[in-house]
């Protein structure tokens, strides 16, 4: 089996008629497949695919013989007894897995093997936002230390690596680590105070402040640029808005939850969960529950910049979303078994269910689509009018002159990308989660696969 790169390209005119925005507009897509890989299901590794942030480039892992080997858009690297999943730079231009042969470990870089690591264990690579920082794991003799950008950093019993993260320039580099028993994170090498558990650390955009929250014994506190705060008895949960200049974190006070904002304190509530802040961090929302319901018992409410709306039976947890300018908030409630959105206090139609990873936002935040279901049958609701029914809806994307939306499907047997309500080609699969990507008004691009072959598929309207 080959797995070389094949140039094929299929042309393939759709023509119809769709509503947007109340009124028809004629919508003629122009659809180009790119073969980017051919695959065999029964050889891959995990069966599991990972892209690249402009969904222009695939990766998966397959075994060849009794020897592993990474697949980048289609071309095959070298054999290794085993190697780990591929990860892609930010830019999307570089990738990066590590891999071994006995007891020999390798990083390899775009094809290449760069670094060497003999007789230890490479566990994760990551690259950092700025595209050219590169770090990675090694375990030696039950010791684990950081290689960044090939500076080996200092050996820990532990590092976690979910902890990694970077400020938006990757000047910052921060982690969770282990040693005697105790953990601290670690800041650019520097080690925080040691704590018997911490959380990861958080980081502002630019680096220049950080959180975490702390236990000791029976106390918890909250790290903020190495300040530590008063005791609390737990921490629930901890955010800080991008620029580092506000934080707030749900916390638990003589049995009751609270929510500390900028160091003051809300009142006093049963429960707490889903702290949000807007992209500026100048609005804080969250859902709590009171001991004192309605005449109905509904107990929840959403907390909008420390006002309350509800009371609901349920505020789900996770589902609280601002648009990108701020001004615009929605989220999923439950009442009497059923769910609807509420968006800047106005209430949706009622669901058996509301898909809450499929909330979207135009990007002038003036109109808002997500995937709700009735009778086993799912829709897209856009500017308050449902589709026709599908089996299910994976993603939606609104282009970025807000007028056109589009959103990846399965009908039947077959997943479909729909445009303006037109019904695109069928594919066996949309991947990576059905992500689609508008890359001007009048375009967009997605990841299929039909039998064998992977695609990518670009769209044009006219």
């Amino acid at each position: 089996m080959t797995h070389k790169i094949n140039s094929i390209c299929l042309a393939l005119l759709f023509t119809g008629f769709s509503v947007c925005q109340s009124h028809a507009q004629k919508v003629n897509r122009k659809v180009t497949e790119n073969l980017l890989a051919k695959i065999e299901i029964s050889e891959m590794v995990n069966n599991s695919f990972t892209f690249s942030k402009d969904m222009r480039r695939i990766a998966f892992r397959i075994n060849s013989g009794n020897k592993q080997m990474a697949v980048i858009d289609g071309k095959s690297g070298n054999g290794y007894d085993f190697v780990s999943v591929p990860v892609f730079s930010p830019d999307s231009r570089q990738y990066a897995y590590a891999a071994h042969n006995g007891s020999n470990w390798f990083l390899i870089l775009d094809g290449r093997e760069v670094a060497m690591a003999p007789a230890s264990e490479i566990t994760t690579v990551q690259f950092g936002f700025d595209n050219r920082s590169l770090v990675y794991v090694v375990k030696n003799d039950s010791k684990f230390y950081m290689v960044v950008n090939n500076v080996k950093g200092k050996q820990y019993d532990s590092i976690d690596e979910n902890s990694i993260t970077f400020s938006m320039d990757s000047r910052m580099i921060a982690y969770t680590a282990g040693k005697n028993k105790k953990q601290c994170n670690v800041m650019n090498g520097i080690e925080g105070e040691s704590f018997d558990q911490v959380g990861f650390p958080i980081l502002s955009s630019d680096g220049k402040h950080f959180t975490y929250w702390a236990m000791d014994g029976h106390q918890s506190f909250i790290i903020l640029d190495n300040q530590k705060s008063q005791p609390y008895e737990a921490v629930n949960s901890l955010i800080l808005s991008n620029d580092g200049r506000h934080c707030a974190y749900s916390v638990l006070q003589n049995g009751k939850s609270i929510v500390v904002w900028d160091n003051i304190e809300s009142e006093k509530y049963d429960l707490v969960h889903s702290l949000c802040f807007s992209q500026d961090g100048t609005r804080l929302a969250y859902a709590m529950e009171h001991a004192e319901g309605d005449k109905e018992g509904f107990k929840q409410f959403a907390v909008i910049d420390g006002k309350k709306i509800g009371p609901y039976e349920t505020v789900v947890e996770g589902s609280l979303k601002f648009s990108e300018d701020g001004k615009s908030i929605a989220f999923k409630v439950e009442k009497h078994d059923e769910f609807f959105m509420v968006c800047n206090g106005k209430e949706g139609k009622r669901y058996s269910d509301i898909l809450q990873v499929t909330i979207a936002f135009s990007p002038d935040n003036h109109r808002m689509a997500y995937a709700a279901e009735n009778n086993t049958k799912r829709m897209v609701i856009a500017d308050d009018k449902e589709s026709i029914p599908y089996n299910d809806v994976f993603a939606i994307s609104f282009s970025p002159d807000n007028k056109r939306y589009a959103y990846s499907v399965r009908l039947d047997n077959k997943e479909i990308v729909v445009v303006d309500g037109l019904k695109g080609g069928k594919y066996d699969s949309i991947l990576g989660q059905g992500e689609i990507v508008f890359d001007s008004p009048d375009s967009l691009h997605y990841i299929s696969m039909k039998g064998n072959n992977i695609y990518l598929v670009e769209e044009t309207f006219q």
